[in-house]
């Protein structure tokens, strides 16, 4: 090493400055979604203040423990995921899709259009969301009028706007038919 590049590095360092890491420099989702509908993942206090406290969480084989609910026109279905052993009414993970016929039977929340905090809703175009992401994709299908992407941020635990929340991955997914987002699920994945 010279002395100049020395000089550079002690100089830095002496500056509290840091030169860009390998992970610094991945490509990485613009600004990842951390609300829906004014409920933001692992805060419940504003999961009560939204959806009520402790709503009834259904269990499957193939999912987590979750509470569904509908928007108050019933086109839209609000899924709320919570952690095994999180704190209850606390969400990490959320879903929104289109309302089926058995959504009827579910909870209706006064707000018409589940929105995220990014202002990511149903019925928009794929070009609308990377235009708010970025094309920094983990994966990418189409397979004729239907299209997939998906985001992810591996060490979220290590990232400067996740650390906070102390999971190792971040996701976001979207899904589109003719070009309109159909479904939308993003947070933190279980470990």
């Amino acid at each position: 090493m010279s002395s100049y590049t020395r000089f550079a590095v002690f100089f830095l360092c002496a500056l509290g400055l840091s030169l860009p890491t390998p992970s610094d420099a991945k490509c990485r989702i613009k600004g990842p979604d951390l609300e829906i509908a004014g409920v933001k993942l692992t805060d419940s206090d504003s999961a009560v203040a939204v959806v009520g406290a402790s709503p009834k969480l259904v269990e499957s084989e193939d999912d987590l423990p979750h509470a569904r609910f509908v928007s108050t026109n019933g086109s839209q279905e609000l899924v709320l995921f919570a952690h095994y052993g999180a704190v209850e009414d606390e969400y990490a993970e959320a879903e929104v899709r289109y309302a089926g016929p058995e959504a009827l039977a579910l909870k209706d929340l006064p707000i018409e259009s589940f929105k995220t905090g990014r202002g990511v809703e149903l019925g928009m175009s794929a070009a609308q969301v990377q235009a708010l992401f970025g094309t920094c994709f983990k994966s990418r299908q189409k397979t004729g009028q239907e299209l997939f992407f998906e985001y992810e941020i591996a060490d979220a635990d290590r990232d400067r706007e996740l650390k906070t929340f102390g999971y190792p991955i971040y996701y976001a997914e979207y899904e589109f038919k003719k070009d309109k987002l159909v479904r939308f699920r993003f947070g933190f994945a279980y470990p």
